[in-house]
């Protein structure tokens, strides 16, 4: 150990006693800090942007606008200075007279690779270490994720390790110092760039290329997610690389017939490598550290995956079978993703049909390349790419560009046999299917397509009954009363096990609130006024509730806490005092208490509402409610009543989580319970806006004040050192 620690030393004081270090380390941070200050500055402007346009929908995160590509650049850096750090380890040692000076000291060769494995890297931190405080000055202006964080810093550490042990055997090789940096950046760029070929070349070959590539598997860690892939990967890679300068050192103090001697326990390290990252592979674990797990599949896919053995074997319930077929007899669902080898979406899709594969060995995939397998393309019918087909068997359904949630919707369909099909009740001025203007639900039916659902519009006039096929029926707003036989058919309907949404707007028409009494509902005809914080970071009207943290513990609305849902001239919903055993009932949408039902007729839908202590309602106030009824002891049929339609149509189903609030409900109406998630995460909407003095401070340190700063101290450690060999006698 003595001698490992002189070697790692030695190496050490060669980096920090020399003019390399304060050149190396200013001229590093003054690169960085450029481009830190660049994306910090475009970052500041984008932020400034979404605040002005709170409507536009976008948001900003701290992690992946601007410590993500700034830790990317940093790497991109050090594949060019650690060549140059690692091309001095080795080669001034075998030079003539020197080489032999080592030979006769009596150190073996392991440690004498070790040691200056060790001092490299070493020097290799510093600098990290250095660049990390571009990443610690988000702290001063903001809040971001310490994960994302950690786990880009753990990525960089990897990362300089594998390529200073790449660079000590360039080293090994060599005598001449020019040389052996040029070996080791043309080994660094190769395992960087390879994994390009996966695109290029395809099947084996490129599945080969993109495991060996460093910066397939550093990607992962600039996320924010640990690997066990990942970091068996770099662990294999340094191991190799040192393993081979081991050998190669060794070898020149035999005779060269012997030399090929020390290379067998480099091939052994070789295989021992790809065997457990090939083992890790099989099993991979990851841990995904960004704050709303953005980069994990959500709990409800996981519940869906595990199940898919009972689903594809029928044991999934009772189901409604697609088409009128029985079972398929599939033993897995396999998944057909269509993307050109150079589409950036393709990263995209591809991780996410990995994850599921890694979770459950009955899901299969495959990437397939358009442009090549052109029979597979027509047989589905396709009319682009980044089109994806999952099947069961003979079945099958099609999906553009998927999300997650929209992908295991497919899944658990096609493996269950389950079609489930939404009616939206038409003839009472409800909003419509097809409309693409403001006011339409266009959206809304395109959102429920792609979770898989069979959306078909429904009268019920002239004595209709609601069809057997229908899961679910919408009531979306109606303006006009309904027919007195339209009644007795919706609670028909309930009676026989039925689902119901239900969305009314102040005012309602009296047959309608007359049909919500019979269900102890009462429509108060009030407008709801929101004058919380919420609502003014939002950017939204009075008139326009938004709701953070008041839903309730229902499964429609558990997971939406911390989610924003808006509500635009929304009504308080009240529960009767009457008591009936058969019908259960709670709210699952309540306002905060900043909000009030706003009676005054002149000022409820135009105008600038005030609280009036006298005639308005303080809120809390329910209006969102849903209820069981289980009057006749066979399948209970299920209600959901919202005070509000307005916040599905297309101008705001796709603002914060309505577009959850609806999905989460369908599922619940529908008895889809595996399939009520949180399709969109919370975004961590991060903005920082600076001002012309933040960005001179942040400008000028990090371009010249903390570069300058460290580079001094490295040339003061230099100094000293001097100063210090000069006065020894």
């Amino acid at each position: 150990m003595n001698a490992l620690w002189a070697i790692t030393r030695r190496e050490l004081a060669s980096f920090f006693h020399s003019v390399v270090a304060p050149v190396v380390l200013t001229g590093f941070l003054v690169s960085v800090g450029l481009f830190f200050t660049i994306y910090l500055f475009g970052y500041s402007e984008m932020s400034l942007a979404a605040l002005q346009a709170p409507a536009s929908g976008s948001y900003l995160n701290l992690a992946e606008g601007l410590f993500r590509p700034l830790v990317s650049i940093t790497v991109f850096f050090l594949l060019f200075l650690l060549p140059a750090l690692a091309m001095r380890l080795m080669a001034p040692d075998l030079r003539a007279g020197r080489r032999e000076l080592v030979a006769s000291w009596p150190v073996g060769d392991g440690t004498w690779i070790i040691g200056k494995w060790l001092g490299g890297t070493l020097a290799a931190l510093a600098l990290i270490a250095a660049g990390t405080a571009y990443i610690l000055a988000g702290w001063t202006f903001g809040h971001p994720e310490a994960g994302p964080a950690f786990t880009a810093v753990l990525g960089q550490c990897l990362f300089a390790g594998c390529l200073v042990a790449w660079g000590l055997l360039a080293s090994c090789l060599v005598s001449q110092q020019v040389v052996a940096y040029f070996l080791a950046f043309m080994f660094s760029l190769v395992f960087f760039l390879i994994g390009t070929f996966d695109r290029l070349v395809g099947g084996v070959a490129g599945r080969v290329a993109s495991e060996l590539s460093l910066l397939t598997h550093f990607e992962r860690f600039s996320r924010g997610v640990i690997a066990s892939q990942d970091i068996l990967y770099f662990a294999g890679m340094t191991a190799i690389a040192l393993a081979a300068a081991w050998a190669v050192h060794a070898g020149r103090r035999l005779a060269p017939g012997r030399r090929l001697g020390p290379w067998t326990p480099a091939v052994l390290t070789i295989v021992v490598s790809v065997l457990v990252y090939l083992v890790g592979a099989r099993f991979p674990l990851s841990w995904d550290l960004t704050g709303n797990h953005r980069y994990s599949l959500a709990p409800q896919s996981l519940q869906v995956l595990d199940q898919l053995g009972d689903l594809l074997e029928g044991k999934g319930g009772a189901a409604k079978v697609a088409g009128g077929e029985g079972p398929t007899g599939a033993d897995y669902v396999q998944v057909y993703a269509f993307y050109q080898k150079l589409d950036p979406a393709r990263d995209e899709t591809e991780a996410l049909l990995t994850s599921c594969r890694q979770r459950s060995h009955r899901f299969r995939f495959e990437v397939i390349d358009p442009e090549v397998e052109i029979d597979l393309f027509r047989k589905y019918d396709l009319g682009s790419a980044r089109s994806v087909v999952v099947t069961v068997g003979d079945r099958y359904t099609t999906l553009l560009q998927p999300e997650e949630s929209a992908l295991l919707s497919a899944v658990y369909r096609l493996a269950s046999g389950r079609l489930s099909r939404v009616m939206f009740l038409t003839g009472h001025g409800e909003h419509q299917l097809d409309n693409n203007e403001r006011p339409g639900y266009a959206t809304c039916a395109m959102a429920l397509v792609d979770q898989g659902y069979d959306v078909l519009p429904l009268s019920l006039l002239g004595g209709a009954r609601v069809p057997e096929s229908c899961d679910v029926l919408v009531i979306a707003g109606p303006r006009l009363d309904p027919e007195p036989g339209e009644a007795a058919a919706i609670d028909a309907f309930i009676g026989r096990g039925g689902a119901v949404l239900a969305m009314t707007d102040p005012p309602t028409p009296a047959g309608w609130a007359a049909w919500l009494l019979r269900w102890h509902l009462v429509p108060t005809g009030e407008v709801l006024v929101d004058a919380g914080r919420v609502s003014a970071e939002q950017g939204l009207g009075p008139r326009t509730v938004a709701i953070v943290d008041t839903y309730s513990h229902h499964a429609i609305v558990h997971s939406l806490h911390g989610l924003v849902t808006t509500f635009s001239l929304a009504q308080p919903l009240m529960r009767t005092t009457a008591n009936d055993s058969s019908l259960l009932g709670s709210p699952i949408l309540s306002t905060g208490e900043s909000t009030w039902g706003e009676t005054d007729p002149a000022t409820m839908f135009t105008g600038r509402p005030e609280f009036d202590p006298l005639t308005d309602h303080r809120g809390p106030l329910p209006f969102g409610w849903v209820l069981e009824s289980r009057r006749d002891g066979s399948r209970p049929g299920r209600l959901i009543v919202i005070g509000n339609s307005e916040f599905l149509n297309n101008a705001m189903i796709n603002r914060g989580a309505n577009r959850d609030l609806l999905l989460n409900a369908v599922s619940w109406l529908a008895r889809e319970d595996a399939l009520i998630q949180v399709r969109g995460r919370d975004p961590l909407s991060q903005p920082v806006v600076l001002n012309a003095s933040q960005k001179n401070v942040y400008g000028f340190g990090a371009l010249a004040g903390w570069p300058l700063l460290v580079g001094s101290l490295a040339l003061g450690l230099m100094l000293r050192q001097r100063r210090e060999r000069r006065g020894r006698p």
